[in-house]
């Protein structure tokens, strides 16, 4: 693999989607889906031929088409730079065709004018949002096109801007409640007598206006307590899972069985798994299971394990012929309120995946039961595993869990694959029937209720993974970028050495580095004029992979023999020394071989990675996109590490 276009990444096609009338390739050849015959299957005719063919969704891709109206698929988005005010504006569309997508209201002509009636716009506007939306299942692909504004900053002026945020928040929110046309005729002449020209257009000050939410202005407008009274009836309600998809829970648990090492066969610790579960139907829509502690990355390994098909993912689990059919964007997305589940990784992944993050309400218990009785179900059968741990000493008896235990965490995944997949099939009590009679009557549908459709499969697999990696944010120097006290660089950040923010004058400009904690030996950037993710490879490409709690520990080290921790080849040869120390020792204590195992795992998520998210070799100059060539570092003076 080259330095070059291999490693671009977001060259991505759209979301796949599976319902009568959707287009869809095969190999050279185009079709048009007629019905869905089951979860895997579809009967779709081929124009040309004019024959109908049944077709596997696993061997099926989008149409390449050209994009409408200059809407930028998500992989031509820069999350970071999209206006708050853009969002707003792609929000309110997605309100508007919103009944036409959950078949709520029909497609006729009659019923979308109605609804873009209410919206204000044209009817062929709202069938192009539903255009875009549907070729795409993003909220960015009904961000506003904004011709001269690539970054998607506000086109506002910052002089209207705070003329009008001050008439809104002074005059507009009060309880004389003036009309919003009044508002933008004050508007409009506050700037005239500023010497503002061209004057805001109408549109624009509704569109600000709009931005503010209905509880908001009920309460400025007419008082807190009318504002309580319509709307707090809704405020920490869960709403109902009626179709799959709709509520997807997901926590963590550290699951009561010892594993032995790959190497030695010898016991080193109990792991940890997250799960997420689709309400409707009780199906494990996403698992994933490690030995570190639960963190960002495991809720964010979930949620893309959730999303992805997973035919993939069994394949290289050996596992080819299991049925889990189960995958998709869900609509809700409930977690308890632990750490890793408020940070602002999965807050900003699910703003693009239009994902409602709901965190369970503290002491309400119940919120949770749907995911709290799978993780019983599945620590009860541990039970009868060889290493299994029990809950208090008169269970556990004199059994010894170390002394028994035989499975490693390749072959306990395995195992759980398998587990999940006989419990699918088992009548869940609650439901009266299996989780997989229920996913499939929810979106296939029966002869009294329709269904929601097969979910569309995202084909952008390494843009999902990177979405829900951890990032940090910094400046890009000329040296690159220094993520925890390891320097990074490629030519790509060229252009962007000392760059400055154009929204902060005097400020620099801030970039956010996506990483995979479980091998830190390359970041992930979004080239914001490429509009492409890059992986950015250590500075010193004679370092190893490593994974950030590796470094952690070697720093600890470091300090205690006096090291200073920023001297880079000095702490990475201590993480090889412990390597060594751990390897030898690896045969008599548990702690080792528990640390040995780490690194094992670590070793096969990085060629795991391989399919999914392109690496880089030792960059070069002629690896730069042709956009980037000509670049002169020399322009750029050198300043102090900004860390």
């Amino acid at each position: 693999m080259t330095s070059g276009a291999s490693e671009e990444m977001g060259k991505s096609l759209p979301t796949l989607t599976l319902r009568p009338g959707s287009r869809i390739v095969q190999g050279d050849r185009e079709y048009t889906i007629v019905r869905l015959v089951d979860l895997r299957h579809v009967i779709a005719l081929d124009p040309a031929s004019g024959e109908k063919v049944i077709l596997d969704v696993v061997g099926l891709n989008p149409p390449r088409r050209p994009q409408a109206d200059g809407a930028a698929t998500r992989a031509d988005i820069d999350l970071d730079s999209v206006s708050q005010e853009d969002w707003d504006v792609a929000e309110s569309r997605l309100r508007a065709i919103e009944p036409i997508l959950r078949g709520d209201a029909r497609r006729d002509r009659q019923s979308v004018a109605q609804i873009a009636k209410t919206a204000g716009v044209d009817t062929a506007t709202i069938y192009r949002w539903l255009e875009k939306y549907r070729y795409n299942e993003t909220l960015s692909s009904l961000l506003p096109g904004r011709p001269g504004n690539k970054k998607g900053h506000s086109r506002l002026r910052h002089e209207v801007e705070l003329i009008a945020t001050q008439f809104i928040e002074t005059k507009f929110l009060s309880l004389q409640k003036p009309s919003i046309a009044y508002a933008a005729a004050e508007i409009r002449r506050l700037c005239f007598n500023a010497g503002i020209e061209p004057l805001p257009a109408v549109s624009t000050i509704y569109r600000l206006v709009g931005k503010i939410s209905d509880a908001v202005k009920l309460a400025r407008r007419e008082g807190a307590k009318a504002a309580r009274e319509r709307f707090a009836v809704h405020q920490g309600s869960i709403p109902s899972a009626d179709w799959p998809l709709a509520m997807v829970q997901m926590d963590h648990t550290l699951l009561p069985v010892m594993i032995v090492d790959d190497e030695h066969r010898l016991p080193v610790a109990r792991p940890w798994i997250t799960l997420a579960i689709d309400v409707n139907s009780r199906v494990v829509v996403g698992m994933y299971i490690a030995l570190e502690e639960p963190s960002a990355l495991a809720a964010g390994m979930c949620v893309s394990h959730a999303i992805l098909p997973k035919e993939a993912w069994l394949e290289r689990m050996g596992l080819r012929d299991i049925e889990w059919p189960f995958y998709g964007v869900m609509d809700v997305l409930h977690m308890d309120n632990a750490r890793e589940f408020r940070g602002n990784m999965l807050r900003l992944a699910a703003k693009e995946y239009d994902i409602d993050l709901q965190l369970r309400r503290v002491k309400h218990p119940h919120y949770g039961a749907h995911i709290e009785r799978l993780m019983g179900t599945v620590s009860e059968g541990l039970k009868v595993v060889p290493g299994a741990t029990f809950a208090n000493p008169g269970q556990k008896g004199i059994y010894d869990a170390e002394g028994n235990a035989i499975m490693t965490l390749d072959e306990l995944e395995r195992w759980l694959i398998l587990f999940f997949a006989r419990y699918h099939i088992d009548v869940h009590s609650e439901l009266g029937t299996t989780p997989l009679a229920k996913w499939r009557e929810g979106i296939l549908g029966t002869r009294g209720k329709p269904g929601r459709g097969l979910p569309p499969r995202r084909t952008d697999v390494e843009k999902v993974r990177v979405d829900f990696m951890p990032f940090e944010v910094r400046t890009v120097q000329d040296y690159g970028v220094v993520l925890h006290e390891v320097h990074y660089f490629h030519d790509v950040l060229r252009p962007w050495v000392n760059s400055m923010d154009p929204d902060h004058l005097g400020a620099k400009r801030e970039f956010r580095f996506r990483y995979d904690p479980r091998d830190i030996s390359q970041l992930y950037f979004f080239e914001p004029e490429v509009k492409r993710y890059f992986a950015i490879p250590y500075r010193d490409s004679s370092l190893p992979p490593v994974s950030i709690w590796e470094l952690r520990e070697a720093r600890l080290r470091a300090r205690r023999e006096g090291i200073p921790t920023r001297n880079e080849r000095e702490i990475f040869a201590i993480i090889n020394r412990q390597r060594e120390i751990e390897e030898a020792a690896a045969e008599k204590t548990k702690s080792a071989r528990r640390a040995r195992q780490k690194v094992k795992q670590h070793a096969k998520a990085r060629k795991v990675r391989k399919a999914d998210l392109p690496t880089v070799s030792n960059p070069a100059p002629t690896s730069v996109p042709e956009v980037l060539r000509g670049y002169d570092p020399g322009d750029v003076e050198a300043i102090d590490d900004d860390e």
